[in-house]
């Protein structure tokens, strides 16, 4: 019974740590961990119909298990920015204010005939028409087309944690932000989202209660 959960246990590491090595652009709509528990799950229902002498408990507590491990990983993740970020990556500019990001597309490992063809695949046919491209954190690729009057929120802060990246593609810094958060009596772990637009302004929601 142990090396049922030993070898789950290691099975599971091994496909989660593979498909994030692969690039999150592989992985389509589901996370890392969530794609990895729906291959083990699908493969150890499918053992004791397959092989008759497999008892069923041997798949039944796996899967449980499995299905455990999901449930505390995403109660993790909502409580820690860096275990949401190491599990799941972060979104990433591939096209910022019309430009494209060459260095992004290294870092993610994606190519310039992939952005072209899912750009052409949502109606654009030029870059020109392209305001922003992120890569967002399970693969899918959302394009912000140039359009007048329409502006892009940046997050400066989700959940009561700094979006360092953001902070910077705006050209600030945690400095100014602190001048920003004393200046109106708040504190970061208070606000649930504070956005800023290419043109200045802003969006604060501040969390229930708050």
């Amino acid at each position: 019974m142990l090396s049922v959960f030993i070898k789950t246990i290691i099975i599971y590491v091994i496909l989660t740590f593979m498909m994030k090595i692969m690039g999150k652009r592989r992985i389509g709509e589901l996370e890392a961990d969530e794609l990895v528990s729906t291959l083990l799950i699908s493969e150890i229902g499918a053992m004791p119909i397959s092989d008759s002498s497999i008892p069923i408990v041997n798949a039944i507590i796996p899967i449980v298990f499995i299905c455990a491990l999901e449930v505390a990983l995403s109660v993790i993740k909502n409580k820690s920015r860096m275990a949401k970020k190491i599990l799941e990556g972060e979104p990433s500019y591939i096209i910022y204010k019309g430009r494209i990001i060459p260095e992004a597309l290294t870092k993610n490992r994606v190519s310039i005939n992939e952005v072209l063809a899912e750009m052409r695949s949502q109606g654009y046919g030029s870059i020109t028409e392209i305001d922003y491209g992120i890569l967002e954190a399970n693969g899918k690729l959302s394009l912000i087309e140039k359009e007048a009057g329409k502006e892009l929120g940046h997050p400066l802060i989700i959940d009561g944690a700094v979006n360092e990246a953001e902070l910077m593609a705006t050209g600030r810094d945690e400095r100014w932000l602190d001048r920003f958060m004393a200046a109106r009596g708040l504190s970061v772990g208070d606000i649930l989202l504070l956005s800023v637009t290419d043109g200045g302004d802003f969006e604060l929601v501040m969390k229930e209660g708050k």
